[in-house]
């Protein structure tokens, strides 16, 4: 019980130490709150730190250095309302922004570059088809917007890239490589995208397990993408992407191998490092490869009828957002992982890695999908996980975390919240929140929103763990 008031004591402390305001701006947002967006931004040359807030009207551009000082400021009519989205930025070499404003389609896309300097824009215009094409996802990397789309007919994915007023258009081309499923029938790039679409990981943020249980990821790096397929669970098959050549390199990473001739695979890149994960109604092994090398690092295997000793949590159950619940043993949990899609996300917080195991339902899963999987409990005697299936339709997570040190050596000692946590019981306690985003800033996590009361645009700073130093 001490250990237990102990522990909210230092979550209230912390709780406090969060709420420190790094800075704050006056701002008013007009009415129309479907036109309310803001952005915030740092230029990975300078570090300098940008908020780009806008409403129906006007737009506005906050600049603070690196120590989080305003160091300038710009405010202008916002572009013709047909571009509704503020979808992106850029630096130019004169490390002043370019914000990208879409139509919803993002085929139409005004760039606006502002000098904070002369106070003057330039505007230029494009107009993307889109022909035979699904959007994949949008981001930036090394002070360059980028635009990933899917061709619907081709092995290909095409890259925008916008930078200094410009567009160019980037095939990536991979009809010379093969891909198979794990009977090695032979399989398009189309077709594993269509079952498997790809799920673009946060790099440097914490990454909720739904991300880490999609079999095919994108991974922004610095210069440098990395696309993961996990739909073969014989391998790993990951392309390695150079954003300044666009030349594409293939590798392979055999899966830890169980004794029965099927698993539930998947993977995770981490820093240099392939986490794999394998598991089936009998076992679960996870294993950690050097991705230059390929040679392994760490591995664990755990049969049904031992206990994880790798595990730092309990293992549990939680459905629809209700509290989680233990799972009574390996084998239960197991059993219940059959009938999920299983992965894992790694994240590395000041002292440890955190790596989470499990699995989620599908919340799309469709009628005859969910029959499906009754039936297989059923068939399995698995009577809790068909009980389970059956009356309770919500999104399901089954996991536990496992704490490793930096040098991938277990560690016991308890996971302290991570900012994250602190973030969303700061949202959830503070009605004035809105328009809230969290950027990852030096080693710790400033998370700005706008005040609906006060009409003040806050920046707060979050770190992981109990820190009382700010």
């Amino acid at each position: 019980m001490k250990k237990l008031i102990a522990f909210l004591i230092l979550i209230q402390n912390s709780l406090l130490f969060s709420q420190t305001v790094l800075t704050s701006y006056p701002l008013e947002l007009k009415k129309s709150k479907e036109y309310k967006q803001i952005l915030n931004a740092e230029n990975t040359n300078t570090h300098d730190l940008f908020v780009f807030a806008s409403d129906k009207e006007t737009v506005t551009i906050l600049k603070y250095n690196s120590a989080l000082f305003l160091s300038n400021q710009y405010t202008q009519a916002r572009p013709d309302l047909d571009y509704k989205l503020l979808t992106g930025y850029s630096f130019n070499d004169e490390e002043n922004p370019t914000l990208y404003w879409s139509s919803e389609n993002l085929k139409k896309m005004m760039a606006v570059q502002y000098d904070l300097n002369t106070k003057t824009t330039a505007v230029y215009n494009y107009y993307l088809s889109f022909s035979n094409e699904s959007i994949v996802t949008q981001f930036q990397e090394n002070n360059t917007f980028y635009i990933l789309s899917q061709k619907d007919l081709e092995q290909k994915l095409v890259l925008y890239v916008f930078k200094n007023g410009k567009k160019e258009e980037k095939t990536l081309d991979f009809s010379s490589f093969k891909f198979q499923n794990r009977n090695t029938k032979p399989l398009t790039l189309n077709q594993i995208l269509e079952v498997c679409p790809i799920e673009k990981i946060e790099t440097n943020q914490f990454n909720p397990l739904f991300k880490g249980t999609q079999k095919t990821k994108l991974y922004v790096l610095k210069n440098r993408l990395l696309l993961t397929l996990d739909h073969n669970f014989n391998e790993t098959q990951v392309f390695d992407i150079d954003l300044s050549t666009f030349e594409i390199q293939e590798k392979k990473f055999l899966q830890p191998a169980t004794k029965k001739q099927i698993g539930l695979a998947n993977s995770f890149y981490h820093e240099n490092k392939i986490y794999q994960l394998n598991s089936n109604d009998d076992e679960l092994l996870l294993e950690i490869k050097d991705y230059r090398s390929k040679e392994i690092i760490k591995n664990h295997q755990v049969s049904k009828t031992d206990t994880i000793t790798f595990k730092n949590s309990p293992l549990y159950i939680q459905i629809d957002n209700q509290k989680p619940r233990e799972v009574k043993n390996t084998a239960k949990f197991l059993q219940r992982l059959l009938y999920m899609n299983t992965g894992l996300t790694v994240y590395k917080t000041p002292k440890t890695i955190l790596v989470t195991l499990g699995g989620t339902s599908d919340p799309q899963s469709n009628y005859a999908d969910l029959s499906r999987r009754i039936n297989a409990a059923v068939d399995a005697n698995s009577t809790d996980v068909a009980y389970d299936l059956l009356n309770n339709a919500g999104p399901t997570t089954v996991y536990f975390e496992s704490i490793f040190d930096k040098k991938l050596q277990q560690t016991k000692q308890e996971q302290e919240p991570l900012a994250i946590d602190f973030i969303s019981r700061f949202t959830n306690e503070h009605t004035e929140v809105s328009l809230g985003s969290t950027i990852r800033f030096k080693n710790y996590y400033i998370f700005g929103y706008y005040d609906m009361y006060a009409k003040q645009y806050i920046m707060r700073k979050f770190t992981d763990g109990f820190d009382p130093s700010f």
